[in-house]
């Protein structure tokens, strides 16, 4: 009897180290295959990051982020509390490269707000109008961040608030501020 427990203990160990697996990212790696010598702009509310002679692109989304910020804080009628650190990056194959999130970017990501630190990454992708929605979008997150968590996963569990945001309105919120209100992308969604 004690070797048939055993035994069925082992075969489930098994099944938990192996579902446990296959959650691994097995070969699809985060490749860096470029340094960036970052600099960055301060704004009223941003910390703007970029690189390389991507001066004209940090500025229209500092520009953007501003007036982004005021639309949504106007709206929701609530201000952030600290700055908010936007990352841009010049192209979708360097966006992918980036470490401020850990897990691969697939094709059809086209920003990131992380909570752990509430920083906001984008990519260039050759549209002046899109970069602008997907800068505008992200930033929906990071005040939703803040209003919900305290801005950073670390005041999230201080606080012990980590009770998430369903799904329908942190994405839903963002796409219809974003195009600043409905039309036939955003009720598609």
């Amino acid at each position: 009897m004690k070797s048939k427990v055993t035994y069925f203990i082992i075969i489930m160990l098994g099944f938990v180290l192996l579902s446990q697996r296959g959650n691994a990212q097995f070969g699809i790696n985060k490749v860096q295959y470029q340094s960036f010598e970052w600099k960055y702009l301060e704004t009223k509310n941003f910390d703007v990051y970029f690189y390389n002679n991507s001066n004209y692109l940090a500025h229209f989304a500092a520009v953007e982020a501003e007036k982004a910020l005021q639309s949504i804080q106007s709206f929701l009628k609530y201000r952030i509390n600290r700055r908010v650190p936007l990352i841009v990056y010049n192209s979708h194959n360097e966006f992918q490269q980036t470490n401020v999130i850990g897990s691969y970017l697939p094709e059809g990501v086209g920003g990131v707000t992380e909570l752990f630190k509430n920083r906001v990454v984008v990519p260039y992708m050759g549209d002046w109008e899109q970069f602008r929605h997907v800068i505008h979008h992200e930033l929906v997150h990071a005040v939703l961040n803040d209003m919900f968590y305290g801005g950073t996963f670390q005041s999230a569990m201080t606080s012990g608030n980590l009770r998430q945001i369903p799904l329908w309105m942190n994405e839903g919120l963002a796409e219809y501020l974003s195009q600043y209100g409905y039309d036939q992308q955003t009720d598609k969604i």
